[in-house]
């Protein structure tokens, strides 16, 4: 069973604009967990991190959550909701369009699936990504709308934004999901990693996706546009 430092067991995180049928699917599909929670005016606070969440009980969230982007983290014990900051979502943003810029620029195919919540096939572990892309496997996912795991391969890049604390380490929720290629930004910085055989993610210096963009490339336009701001 995965760890779950006792301090964060009781904090609580404030979901905005929430309709009122994600809320009451929400609440039930949790319900075995008597979740505290305080609803009010779209508002919805709730305890972060939920333990004993069964593989069933997160397909219900999933399917509770399906019209709300909810940024979340299951590793097949602990499930945690998060509400990204400010600061999280202009860098998504950013590192989004220079994603989207280069692949433009050099006449590269790319399909964004955005933040589609990425799965195991049995709902042992998942998460949403901050954004997510196809490039070499994008012809085998060209005209779906949805993402399937059971038939569709991971995608070939995702962005990862971690400015706060996470309580579930996300890195290796990717790697057991096959994901090849992680650009992931600390608030200090974006590293580039790979998914090595060893089943880790190591460091590199130039994107797999595109070979002729270097992580120094990246940082460089992401503090100019700090400068600015």
């Amino acid at each position: 069973m995965p760890a779950t430092s006792n301090s964060l067991v009781r904090e609580t995180v404030v979901l905005p604009d929430v309709p009122r049928r994600t809320y009451a699917a929400l609440i039930e599909a949790l319900g075995a967990h008597r979740l505290r929670h305080t609803y009010a005016h779209g508002d919805l606070e709730l305890w972060r991190l939920v333990n004993s969440v069964s593989p069933d009980e997160y397909r219900r969230f999933l399917e509770a959550t399906a019209e709300y982007a909810l940024r979340h983290s299951f590793d097949g014990w602990t499930l945690e909701m998060m509400s990204p900051r400010k600061d999280h979502d202009w860098v998504k943003c950013f590192i989004g369009r220079i994603i989207e810029a280069v692949a433009f620029d050099r006449d590269i195919e790319i399909q964004c699936i955005g933040s589609t919540t990425l799965r195991g096939v049995d709902f042992t572990q998942g998460l949403q990504p901050d954004e997510a892309y196809y490039i070499a496997n994008e012809p085998r996912v060209r005209g779906k709308d949805e993402y399937e795991p059971e038939v569709d391969p991971p995608p070939d890049l995702v962005l990862e934004v971690d400015v706060t604390n996470s309580s579930i380490p996300r890195l290796p929720l990717l790697a057991r999901l096959g994901v090849p290629e992680v650009w992931r930004h600390d608030g200090s910085g974006v590293r580039f990693l790979r998914l090595a055989e060893s089943g880790d993610y190591q460091p590199i210096d130039r994107s797999m996706a595109f070979p002729f963009l270097s992580v120094e490339a990246v940082n460089r336009c992401v503090a100019e546009r700090r400068d600015r701001s």
